[in-house]
């Protein structure tokens, strides 16, 4: 497998908590897609613990892309599940054109949660046949 990028982030729960205490909707449209932020509202009291790993998959996307990042909006990068549960990043706009830029293909994202943190590892892949060691 060859790799285009690497990232990794760690984001506080509450911090994310907090975030959406004191911006609601704004911080919410702003930052996740209609999806993200419906899934997370199913977690009852997860709910900052959900979106606080999306962030973190979200800054590691980032991460991975290297350079220049700060054009890119959040609300690019969408966490998606699939109905088998694992989850993967949808890009849009200016995320799925910085991905276009390096040369990166697919993008495998790993989110795990713990007490009060999240954190989250992307992979992107250069496309091209995949290889068995």
């Amino acid at each position: 497998m060859k790799i285009s990028g690497l990232g990794t982030d760690i984001v506080s729960v509450s911090r994310i908590a907090d975030l959406i205490a004191r911006h609601g909707d704004r911080f919410l449209k702003r930052c996740f897609q209609p999806g993200e932020v419906a899934w997370a509202a199913t977690r009852g009291l997860g709910q900052a613990a959900s979106l606080a790993g999306r962030w973190a998959a979200k800054e590691a996307f980032l991460k991975a892309l290297g350079g220049p990042v700060g054009h890119i909006p959040y609300g690019d990068i969408e966490v998606i599940r699939s109905a088998e549960g694992p989850v993967s990043l949808r890009l849009h706009g200016r995320a799925a054109e910085g991905l276009a830029r390096i040369g990166g293909g697919e993008c495998l994202v790993s989110i795990s949660h713990e007490k009060d943190f999240a954190t989250a590892t992307v992979l992107i892949q250069k496309p091209g046949p995949r290889e068995c060691s």
